[in-house]
Order: structure tokens, then sequence, then C-alpha cells
């Protein structure tokens, strides 16, 4: 039971650093007197809820993409070193290219079972700091294709255009005065 009220207490105090640099976190502790770190889980097992039994998933699913992104890349922005602006500019780049994929794909992903929790998950894991994912999918995936489209694109003479045979203007009416 120690190891247990161990990982609690470490977990706890880790969350707890995370949400401190939220101010919303901040004003829901002093208004209700319940710790931001209960309040986050509780809010978090909320919306998983929603999104497990298909409550508004989409909206849920494409807000958390851009919304906890949003809010990390304006802190990103006014930060003084580049590295977290290079995590969340290739975020939105491979953020980018999943919603077109997306889209063309929308009627294969309608009877994907538990598509948004698969999608949620992935899209915290592309977010996440600790996994990086979405700097290895783009090293891995998007930068190979781009430069091979590149490549291809510059390889290929551009098309010359050939003119047109003379065409004879249509003859126009006679005006009746």
């Amino acid at each position: 039971m120690e190891q247990v009220r161990q990982l609690h207490d470490k977990y706890f105090e880790q969350a707890d650093k995370v949400l401190s640099s939220i101010p919303i976190a901040h004003t829901f502790q002093a208004r209700t007197g319940v710790p931001k770190v209960y309040g986050g889980l509780g809010l978090a097992s909320l919306v998983l809820s929603l999104v497990f039994f298909n409550i508004g998933a989409p909206l849920l699913v494409n807000l958390t993409g851009f919304g906890y992104a949003a809010y990390a890349s304006f802190n990103a922005i006014e930060s003084p070193g580049k590295e977290d602006d290079i995590q969340w500019l290739t975020y939105w780049v491979v953020f980018g290219f999943c919603n077109v994929a997306e889209y063309f794909t929308g009627l294969l992903t309608y009877w994907i079972p538990f598509y948004y929790v698969f999608k949620l998950g992935f899209l915290v894991w592309l977010m996440m700091p600790a996994t990086r994912g979405a700097e290895r999918l783009y090293l891995s995936t998007i930068k190979p294709v781009v430069a091979h489209v590149k490549t291809m694109a510059s390889a290929q003479p551009a098309p010359t255009v050939q003119p047109a045979p003379h065409v004879q203007p249509a003859p126009q009416p006679k005006k009746s005065d």
C-alpha cells in the first residue's frame, strides 16, 4: 500500500507542476477549494467518457487537437528558446496532413469502431513533449514523402505550350438599320 501512496504522490506532484503553468487551473482551485489536479482529472475523465460514447466526439477531439496545441504554440512563441517552437511547428504540419487525409477517408473512418478514441490518443501522442510523436512522424514519413515529391517535380522538364492552330473567328451577324 505504501508503494501505491508513493506513486500517487509522485504523479500528483508532476501533474500539479504541469497544471501550475495554466492560469485557469489556479482559478478553479481558488474558487472551488478542490486541488487543480483533481479538477484536471475530472475534466479529462468527462472528455474521455464523451468521446468513448461518441457524444460530440468529432468536436471534442478536434478541440483537443487544436485548442491545447494553439495554447502551447502561443506560449512557445513567447518563450526565448527555439526547441519548443520547432516542436509545435512540426505538430501543426503533421496535424494539417492528418486532417487532409482524414477528410478524404471520412467514409472509411466512419466504420471504424472507437475511431475518435484512437484519434484522441494519437493526437495526445503527437503533442506530448515526452514522446515527440509529431517529430517522429514528420521525420519518418512526411519529410521523405515531401522530399520525393520535390525531386520528382524538379526532375521533370517544364511542359512546352504548343501554339494553337489558327482558328477563324466566328462571323459577326449583320446589323439591320
